[in-house]
């Protein structure tokens, strides 16, 4: 399979695009060995985003109570985790957290709610008021919201405001995802993206993997990532949560974690591949093979329910790696 590795990443290199069948060989064929792949992917990775890496931030800005029945979500209704509850926060609240984001070298900070959309003008117009402080403070900080289903209207205040990304993950392929949630549905998920777009976000959306999909699921998403032109695509690993109804999934061993990040270089590779929820308890002491595997960014900071690794050692390690944060 070495042949086909590298015969696939010199296409690669020299600007096409693998084809479903391609990529089902390199991933799904164990004898396509770990290294192999992520020889392929970083070389991939090297070409299009050089030695750079993006860290990005996030504030939990109103959590738990969420109506919907994710299996995986801490903060569902559904659920019994004991996780915080608290409504909106207060514009300087969301001000601090992206003072803090912008001290720890990221380059987007990501306001998120709980909830399937954000409940009236009252809430849109404090999100807002915070885009535009953390705008007027730190200039070079991109703005992401990711905030659920939201009206028309709603999408434009907000891009009025400042607000640059529009964060709403897929999770898994179409086929799987009635498997992990029922009560809204994944052509919601995809026409919510493509309402951001029209509206004039630029649009990350990723996956969070180790709900029990197969490596085909996989793929299909990696694929309908690149079809919707995806720019930044956030790959998170399960963190199970006592009380969910995943408390008891089996998490994905770090070897197929970097697989899968290495796939998705290969597919996606000119696009931002960051690995997010669940670096640390997954991947333990090969959280700096990510960059190896083909990623070329990463999340810094406490993830919505969890708290992340000290951002001082995350700036560590990509020194240490002979990378630079941009």
């Amino acid at each position: 399979m070495k042949k086909a590795v590298l015969e696939a990443t010199n296409r690669i290199l020299k600007g096409r695009i693998l084809s479903y069948s391609e990529s089902g060989r390199l991933y799904m064929d164990n004898r396509t060995t770990l290294f192999d792949l992520m020889w392929a992917a970083d070389r991939v990775r090297s070409f299009f985003k050089k030695d750079r890496v993006k860290f990005c931030s996030i504030v939990n800005a109103k959590s738990g109570v969420c109506s919907e029945d994710c299996k995986f979500c801490a903060q569902s209704v559904y659920h019994s985790t004991g996780v915080k509850r608290y409504p909106l926060l207060k514009e300087h609240e969301i001000f601090k957290a992206a003072k803090a984001a912008y001290r720890n070298k990221a380059g987007c900070f990501g306001i998120v709610t709980s909830g399937k959309g954000v409940e009236g003008a009252r809430e849109i117009e404090t999100i807002c008021k915070a885009i535009k402080r953390v705008k007027k403070e730190f200039p070079g900080l991109d703005c992401s919201v990711s905030l659920g289903v939201l009206k028309k209207d709603f999408l434009l205040a907000l891009r009025r405001a400042g607000a640059d990304k529009f964060h709403h993950n897929l999770e898994t392929s179409e086929g799987y995802f009635p498997k992990i949630c029922t009560t809204h549905t994944y052509k919601e998920r995809r026409e919510t993206i493509e309402t951001a777009k029209k509206a004039g976000f630029k649009v990350c959306s990723g996956a969070l993997f180790g709900l029990g999909e197969g490596r085909r699921d996989r793929l299909k998403l990696a694929f309908l990532l690149r079809d919707m032109e995806i720019e930044s695509v956030p790959l998170n690993f399960l963190h199970p949560v006592k009380g969910t109804a995943l408390e008891g999934a089996t998490p994905l061993t770090p070897q197929e974690i970097l697989r899968t990040v290495a796939i998705f270089r290969l597919i996606l590779p000119k696009r931002d591949i960051k690995v997010c929820g669940g670096r640390a308890v997954n991947l333990r002491s090969l959280q700096g093979m990510i960059f190896f595997a083909g990623a070329n960014g990463m999340m810094v900071g406490n993830y919505l329910t969890q708290p992340g690794q000290d951002p001082a050692a995350d700036l560590q390690m990509i020194q240490d790696l002979g990378l630079r944060v941009t």
